[in-house]
């Protein structure tokens, strides 16, 4: 169930987590050493709290990146209490800046420092805006990957949840997944691309309602090796590559486009806290959550547009030649260890991706949470949206079946369902307006068993929702029986592609639903 209250706009105001964390002082306290030879109210330097950026307790913590709030209090530190209102954020430009005010031409033309972009040397990010992915519980995760081991095909999902403080790393935030959604896409055992998604804002909205909003996207890359026990081929490790340049190019995209509103920002924005969950076969051939985020610089050189894949996954490439005549291809370099050890700058035609990784630790608390409920008690899985190609689809008779496996008494756990209100909102049959969805949303979230009910009870669309389901359900046996009538009846009948009733006659409209042949 949905029980905490989060931000009701999301990426356009800053994150409760982040002020959250922002009032904390963030030290790490310690308590009294063997060295100490003070009395029990005094402190040393044994004992004094240390700041959450101190590199020695990230070493022995086995803390790879430093928070974010860290990284800004290291950056605010020190410099008395007037620094920390400072903008000590700074995003990374990649892009001409068209609106020069030199007095030269415009680029192609004419072409200034002040409006060229530096050359970006990539270096590998020390802090990172989550600290932890957590996937709430093993039935978000296999409803999910269902899909692979029915078809064998490439599944891509948004996750959505909250972002929460994570309390084993200083001043760290968590990814609480909540559910998968499941956008328009097309797949090939190999691959997997998004398709258009003509509900987008439908689905911003019912997270909206229901306090959440998309925290990120997963993607498979699983190949079966043996299906009698489950097991996979193991394909990314440190050897060969852990996440592509093109997906290193799709988060950049993802984390563009979801950017996270900073105070501590020139721009009011800096970054992303969106992640990305790659599922694969680990060493042990068994399946595997892999959780990263691309850098800032990554960022950067895909909102301009100059990073390219390669045919090596573990490569990238800077383009060569511009898109147009004003596309201007800043210079880009890293820097690497040569033979002899001494640092040497390489061009980045390619440059590898891991320079522009930065991982994050994903998995299963070890006490599983339910935002959502988990059917039980023989009720029946919602089918998930976007799923035809396997032969998932919202089909009323099968509906009807789901909804009478909960009976009017579970209305509430029936709705605590993130893929039945995607039905309610987006199904070509009758759909819920926005203000009928936020008040099914507020008794979810208030877990109201009884204002749901009486909601349904009362909702005119509903109530027609739930009779054309029931009528489907008493067609089947029906028009089944009318099939073994070989053809004794010389009237024509059509299936409704909507709502599936048989029609009779030659009407280009159904009787039912009333929608066109």
């Amino acid at each position: 169930m949905v029980l905490q209250a989060h931000d009701t706009n999301p990426f356009s105001t800053v994150d409760s987590v982040d002020a959250i964390l922002a009032k904390e002082d963030g030290k790490i306290e310690r308590g009294r050493t063997p060295n100490c030879i003070h009395g029990i109210r005094q402190r040393c330097s044994n004992c004094l709290p240390i700041d959450p950026y101190d590199p020695e307790y990230l070493k022995e913590k086995e803390i790879k990146h430093m928070s974010l709030h860290s990284y800004i209090r290291k950056l605010t530190d020190g410099g008395g209490r007037s620094t920390k209102s400072l903008k000590v954020l700074e995003e990374i430009n990649c892009k001409l800046n068209v609106d020069c005010d030199a007095g030269h031409k415009p680029y192609p033309k004419g072409i200034c420092t002040k409006c060229r972009p530096s050359t970006l040397t990539l270096n590998r990010q020390v802090y990172r805006h989550v600290d932890n992915i957590s996937i709430e519980n093993d039935y978000v995760a296999n409803q999910f990957l269902n899909f692979w081991r029915k078809s064998g095909i490439q599944r891509v999902g948004y996750l959505i949840g909250v972002y929460e403080p994570f309390s084993e790393v200083p001043l760290g935030i968590k990814a609480r997944v909540c559910a998968i959604y499941e956008p328009p896409q097309h797949g090939t055992p190999e691959s997997v691309e998004f398709d258009d998604d003509i509900y987008e804002h439908e689905i911003n909205e019912l997270c909206k309602m229901l306090n959440l909003k998309k925290i990120g996207w997963i993607v498979t890359d699983l190949w079966s090796k043996n299906p009698t026990d489950g097991t996979v081929h193991c394909i990314r490790h440190p050897e060969s590559f852990l996440v592509s340049a093109e997906e290193c190019i799709t988060a950049g995209y993802l984390q563009s486009k979801h950017k996270n509103k900073s105070d501590y920002s020139t721009s009011g924005y800096f970054g992303s806290k969106f992640v990305t969950l790659i599922v694969s076969g680990d060493q042990t051939n068994q399946i595997h959550f892999s959780g990263y985020q691309v850098s800032e610089q990554c960022t950067a050189l895909v909102e301009a547009n100059i990073l390219c894949p390669t045919s090596h996954p573990e490569l990238a490439y800077i383009r060569d030649k511009p898109l147009t005549e004003t596309h201007f291809i800043t210079e880009v370099q890293f820097v690497q260890k040569n033979e002899y050890g001494a640092e040497v700058h390489k061009d980045g035609k390619p440059l590898p991706v891991e320079f522009l990784l930065v991982d994050v630790p994903a998995g299963m608390p070890k006490n599983p949470e339910y935002t959502f409920h988990v059917p039980t008690n023989g009720q029946l899985d919602f089918p998930i949206e976007n799923r035809i190609v396997i032969g998932e689809t919202y089909d009323l008779s099968q509906i009807a079946n789901i909804i009478n496996s909960y009976g009017e008494d579970k209305y509430l756990e029936l709705s605590t369902n993130f893929h039945f209100l995607i039905f309610l909102m987006t199904n070509d049959i009758l759909k819920l307006s926005m203000e009928e969805m936020k008040e099914i949303c507020s008794y979810v979230i208030k877990q109201d068993k009884e204002g749901i009910k009486t909601f349904y009870n009362t909702n005119a669309n509903f109530k027609t929702l739930i009779e054309l389901c029931s009528q489907a359900q008493i067609r089947v046996p029906l028009s089944n029986q009318s099939n073994s009538n070989n053809g004794s009846s010389s009237v024509s009948v059509w299936s409704c592609q909507y709502c599936t009733y048989e029609n009779t006659g030659n009407s280009n409209d159904c009787a039912i639903c009333g929608l066109p042949r």
